[in-house]
């Protein structure tokens, strides 16, 4: 199997905000963790058309943590990336929308795993690796199966 080049490219990308915080009191050498609870996440993209001729799209991804429901986390970071990216003008209109919207923040989510996990990764505690997520929009629940219900005859 060969590999072709993506219908969707990466011009550039950049970090536009970096916060870190770590939510210790340092009085004291820090005992060793083992594992710690993970970090909630509040995640937000847009992504939008900036050029339409050369089909050019503009994508800020925001990931802020917030505490889990678990419990407290030891950090709180927020991080802001920014990308350019062109998608082939053969596709359609509706098809380089669905592309982009689900794809350009996806890669800059993975862009961004890895500059968290290097920041937390420089604390007495373990380091934060974001779970993997979905930016594909309108995926339907699987719906239970109806079960067929018999009535009794009279």
């Amino acid at each position: 199997m060969s590999a072709t080049n993506s219908q969707l490219q990466l011009e550039t990308y950049f970090l536009k905000e970096l916060s870190y915080f770590l939510k210790d009191n340092l009085d004291t050498i820090p005992e060793p963790v083992a594992e710690i609870s993970p970090v909630g996440l509040k995640i937000e993209d847009l992504t939008k058309l900036i050029d339409e001729q050369q089909r050019k799209w503009r994508c800020e991804l925001t990931i802020k943590s917030s505490d889990a429901a678990s419990g407290e986390s030891f950090y709180k970071f927020k991080i802001v990336m920014v990308g350019f990216f062109t998608v082939n003008p053969a596709l359609s209109a509706e098809q380089a929308k669905i592309l982009a919207e689900s794809n350009c923040p996806a890669v800059l989510y993975s862009t961004s795993r890895e500059i968290i996990a290097t920041v937390t990764r420089r604390s007495p505690y373990p380091a934060v690796l974001l779970p993997l997520v979905t930016f594909v929009k309108n995926i339907e629940e699987p719906k239970p199966k109806k079960r067929a219900v018999k009535k009794k005859s009279e």
